[in-house]
C-alpha cells in the first residue's frame, strides 16, 4: 500500500484519503471500476479523482489503475473473467445469495459498536421519534415503526415527498430523534430535513450506502449500509439485517419494560382473537 501512495503526504485532503481507503478495502474491486463508478461509489467528483492520480504521480487515473493491478498482481485472465461475469443474462440464486452475504460481512466489519449504542441511547431517552422513507425505503420505515412501537416507543412518519414534508418536520425539536435513509441519489427531502436537524441540533440516524459520509455533527450517527455498486441491483437484505440489530440493541436498554409492553400486546389479542382471529 505504502509503495504506491504515500498517506503520510500533508497534501492530501479529505477527498484523497477517502479514495486510499476505498483501493485499501476493495484491492480486488477497485482497479475494475470507471472512475466514474469509484467516484460515484465514495461521493467524490471525477476531477477529484483525477487530481488525485496526478497528486500520486500518475498521468491519469487509467495509469493509476494499471499501477494497482501490477501491484496487486491480478492477471488479465481474471479481470476478463469478471466482466464476462457481469455480462451473464442472469445470475444463480445461490451466486446472489453468496453476494449478499458479502454485503452483510462488509456492513458488519464498518458497524461501530460505540455509535450503535449512542443511536440506541438516543431512540430511549428522547420524547418522539420520526422516520422519514421514501420509494423501497418505504419497508425500512415501515419495518422501524413496526418494531419500536410494540416496545411502546412514540414513533411517527414524515410525510413521504414534497412540501408536505414541513407540516411535521416544524414540530421537530432537539427533544426528538430523526431517522433517514440515502441509499443512491439522497432524496431532495431528506438532505433538507438533514439541514433542518443541523440547525436545529436534532439527534439523527442516517442509513446510507456511503462508506465515508463526512459529517462533523456529534447529533448525527451514520451506519454504512453495503448494496453494492451503483449500476447492480440493489436489495434491502444488508439494511433490514442492521436494522433488525438495532432494534436488538434498542430491547438490551429497557428489556422489563418492552417485554411488559409486549405482554400487554399479547393479552390484548387474545381478549379479542374471537371478534379479530390472530
Amino acid at each position: 500500500m505504502a509503495e504506491l501512495f504515500d498517506t503520510s503526504n500533508p497534501q492530501l485532503t479529505a477527498s484523497d484519503h477517502k479514495i486510499i481507503a476505498f483501493f485499501t478495502n476493495h484491492p480486488q474491486l477497485a482497479p475494475f471500476l470507471s472512475i466514474s463508478e469509484v467516484t460515484e461509489t465514495i461521493g467524490i467528483s471525477n476531477a477529484t479523482l483525477t487530481r488525485f492520480a496526478k497528486k500520486t504521480g500518475f498521468a491519469n487515473y487509467k495509469e493509476l489503475k494499471q499501477a494497482w493491478l501490477t501491484q496487486q498482481r491480478i492477471s488479465p485472465s481474471k479481470k476478463l473473467e469478471k466482466r464476462r461475469q457481469e455480462a451473464a443474462p442472469f445470475e444463480s440464486a445461490n451466486a446472489f445469495i453468496q453476494r449478499e452475504i458479502q454485503h452483510l460481512n462488509e456492513t458488519a466489519a464498518h458497524l461501530q459498536g460505540e455509535t450503535l449504542q449512542q443511536a440506541a441511547r438516543a431512540i430511549t431517552q428522547k420524547k418522539q421519534v420520526y422516520v422519514f422513507s421514501k420509494g423501497a425505503t418505504k419497508a425500512l420505515g415501515d419495518l422501524l415503526y413496526f418494531r419500536l412501537n410494540r416496545f411502546g416507543i412514540a414513533i411517527q412518519h414524515l410525510c413521504s415527498s414534497g412540501s408536505e414534508i414541513f407540516e411535521t418536520l416544524a414540530h421537530i425539536t432537539s427533544q426528538d430523534v430523526l431517522i433517514l435513509f440515502g441509499f443512491g441519489k439522497i432524496p431532495k427531502e431528506t438532505s433538507v430535513i438533514l439541514s433542518y436537524a443541523k440547525e436545529h441540533h436534532i439527534t439523527t440516524l442516517l442509513f446510507s450506502d456511503q462508506l465515508y459520509y463526512e459529517s462533523h455533527e456529534p447529533t448525527l450517527h451514520h451506519f454504512y449500509v453495503s448494496r453494492g455498486l451503483p449500476d447492480t441491483y440493489h436489495s434491502l437484505t444488508t439494511a433490514i439485517a442492521l436494522i433488525d440489530a438495532f432494534i436488538v440493541e434498542v430491547s438490551h436498554l429497557a428489556p422489563e419494560a418492552y417485554q411488559e409492553k409486549l405482554q400487554q400486546l399479547h393479552t390484548l389479542k387474545e381478549q379479542y382473537k374471537k371478534e379479530i382471529p390472530r
